[in-house]
């Protein structure tokens, strides 16, 4: 992420993402350059739930917040929460996975055909 265009910066300025600031932006408002993974918007504007269970109830955060300084924004940095927590900095990416080609259906039915005869 970042306007110079480099992956894996070490430094980051309000205009690289949302933080430190009076409160959340429009998704695409840093969109500059996509991180390593091709990803946009992964720092600031709200901590985003993750899968990683931290104890019991609490589930992971990563990437900041619009309130916090840039220091967590940093990919090892992680904060934690209830789910049932409901506040102004804390949110979700709503992500989708493509579905398959044909190419890749024909592929796994092959397979699973070739499984099925050697029984």
């Amino acid at each position: 992420m970042g306007s110079a265009g480099t992956y894996g910066q070490n430094s980051i300025t309000t205009a690289d993402a949302n933080y430190g600031s009076s409160g959340i932006t429009n998704v695409g408002s840093y969109s500059g350059d996509p991180s390593s993974y091709g990803t946009f918007d992964q720092g600031g504007n709200v901590w985003e739930w993750n899968d990683a269970v931290i104890s019991g109830a609490y589930r992971g955060l990563r990437g900041g917040s619009w309130y916090v300084n840039g220091g967590t924004l940093q990919s090892s940095n992680r904060d934690y929460g209830t789910p049932t927590e409901s506040d102004g900095y804390v949110g979700f990416r709503v992500a989708s996975v493509p579905e398959p080609t044909s190419s890749v259906l024909g592929i796994l039915a092959s397979g699973l055909l070739m499984i099925r005869r050697r029984r």
